[in-house]
């Protein structure tokens, strides 16, 4: 999964971030973070849970997912 910020000075806080929750993120250019695939629901479902709280940590980071 792509994830696309607004604002490239945010792309490797937030691979960080996701790193530290356990996910596998690499910065893929300077304003995507590459995630792996959730597998099942769950995971994806955990996904958006570290995205919304990335959202309160960093309000002014405006993250999209690449369209399906």
């Amino acid at each position: 999964m792509q994830l696309f910020l607004r604002d490239p000075l945010y792309t490797d806080r937030l691979a960080a971030f996701l790193t530290s929750v356990g996910r596998r993120a690499v910065v893929g250019a300077p304003d995507r973070v590459d995630v792996d695939d959730p597998a099942e629901d769950s995971q994806h479902l955990e996904l958006e849970l570290y995205l919304r709280v990335w959202s309160v940590l960093y309000p002014d980071a405006d993250v999209e997912p690449a369209a399906p």
